[in-house]
């Protein structure tokens, strides 16, 4: 491999390596020691890569965005029809994105309330959600009223992420929201639900083309 192949390997091992040891043992568990051992990487390329160990983990949050966003656009790009196909087709590809990988929900949405910068970057992901289903739910252009109906869908959905990505540290009863996530034949469940919620609420909105392509959902999308 050339030089700069090798230099881009050994970011994305650190990156994997993030989601592992912020995925699991949390930001404020964890040390650059910590994250070198899971990279199989000594620490003198860490500090090539990273000034800090606070900015893997805004790499590591904005690495996941653009995953999100991508898995967004296949949706879309694949599931043609009307709002409420647009809809099921989105949700079941990100209901399988995150089942698949719990441990982004811990890196993105809770991990990221260790700090002010991270809550920051926390806030620009979810406001671009927040867009983005509001122009799903109103495609002849979003407005108040629909980016306010989608910021509550969003939060809901977020709460539900968190809410299985913690399930088997609660003992709480086998059929709360944590299982709805943990569980293929739970999100199934839950996808059809929120389709139906986001479907209903879609109908206050004027009718239009649903988009082929959502705007941006990365942390630079606002």
């Amino acid at each position: 491999m050339s030089s700069e192949q090798r230099v881009a390997r050994r970011r994305e091992q650190f990156l994997d390596a993030a989601v592992e040891v912020f995925g699991t043992v949390g930001w404020a568990g964890s040390t650059v020691a910590d994250l070198c051992r899971a990279a199989k990487l000594s620490p003198r390329f860490f500090y090539d890569e990273f000034p800090s160990r606070e900015e893997l983990f805004l790499a590591t949050t904005d690495r996941i965005a653009a995953q999100v966003e991508q898995v967004v656009r296949d949706a879309l790009a694949t599931g043609g029809g009307d709002v409420r196909a647009q809809a099921r087709h989105v949700l079941s590809a990100l209901a399988d994105y995150f089942i698949d990988d719990p441990r982004t929900v811990r890196v993105a949405l809770m991990e990221s309330l260790a700090t002010p910068e991270f809550r920051e970057q926390r806030r620009v992901l979810l406001a671009s959600f927040v867009e983005l289903t509001a122009h799903l739910m109103c495609p002849g252009g979003a407005d108040r009223r629909s980016r306010l109906s989608a910021g509550l869908i969003v939060g809901g959905v977020a709460e539900v992420l968190i809410a299985g990505a913690t399930a088997n540290e609660s003992r709480s009863r086998q059929d709360d929201l944590g299982s709805l996530v943990v569980h293929r034949s739970g999100a199934d469940e839950l996808v059809e639900h929120l389709t139906e919620l986001f479907t209903a609420v879609a109908r206050n909105f004027p009718a239009a083309t649903p988009p082929t392509q959502p705007p941006g959902t990365g942390m630079n999308a606002l």
